[in-house]
């Protein structure tokens, strides 16, 4: 009898419980930390910083990014005492309007706005784009945190 009880009250708790312990081990999910990369507001500052490249810096063409896909997190390094600005890599592959595809890395730096007090800064760099190596040579300084401190 004891065992028909513990064996029902495991049951019980597996049927209620099992589902969510499943979904945890998900690996190929979409969670919510690779969001901001995809975020509508981060893909708008994204296309105003390259329009104003393709706008401003001579031997740039002017070319306009019409869609972005294949959208995702590079690195995140979280705010610690030695970094007090929490930073997310992002990388997308953006259509340009004259029918070639590029890659676009891009920087969410958390809590620096304008003053610190209006949203996240966001910079971008788009292959072959940065013409006065402002983002380092291939965009580096926006691909990736790995190996800085």
């Amino acid at each position: 009898m004891f065992r028909h009880i513990v064996a029902t009250a495991a049951l019980s708790f597996l049927a209620t419980f099992g589902p969510s312990v499943a979904q945890a081990a998900d690996m190929l999910g979409y969670y919510e930390e690779n969001q901001d990369c995809a975020d509508d507001r981060v893909l708008n500052q994204v296309s105003k910083q390259i329009d104003y490249q393709t706008r401003n810096v001579p031997g740039v063409p002017d070319l306009g990014i019409l869609d972005y896909y294949a959208i995702h997190q590079n690195d995140f390094i979280p705010e610690a005492r030695k970094r007090p600005i929490a930073r997310r890599y992002c990388e997308a592959s953006a259509a340009l309007s004259n029918g070639e595809t590029r890659t676009v890395w891009y920087l969410i730096e958390y809590d620096q706005g304008f003053a610190g007090a209006f949203g996240d800064n966001v910079e971008a760099c788009m292959q072959g784009f940065d013409e006065w190596n402002v983002y380092d040579e291939a965009c580096r300084v926006v691909r990736s945190g790995l190996g800085r401190n």
